[in-house]
């Protein structure tokens, strides 16, 4: 008698959250964030455009992801006010 085959598990792997962002600016893949939580803020810089924003009030519960989503609405708040 023959021996049964073990079936494959087919893993999907995790969606990560992403390290390198979009910039508003030139729509380019090249904002990085820096966190310094001990100083209680983050730079965002794009790599492509040069655009670079600081971004206040960083605890220890914040994720780069947070900090890109207030640097965004920052982003549009100043344009807004300059048209």
């Amino acid at each position: 008698m023959g021996r049964r085959r073990r079936q494959k598990v087919s893993r999907r792997p995790r969606k990560r959250i992403p390290d390198v962002y979009p910039c508003p600016d030139c729509g380019n893949t090249a904002i990085k964030i820096e966190l310094y939580r001990k100083n209680g803020m983050a730079m965002v810089k794009c790599g492509s455009c040069g655009l670079e924003m600081t971004i206040e009030d960083v605890n220890e519960l914040t994720e780069p992801v947070d900090i890109y989503g207030s640097f965004i609405d920052q982003f549009y708040e100043q344009r807004k006010a300059e048209a």
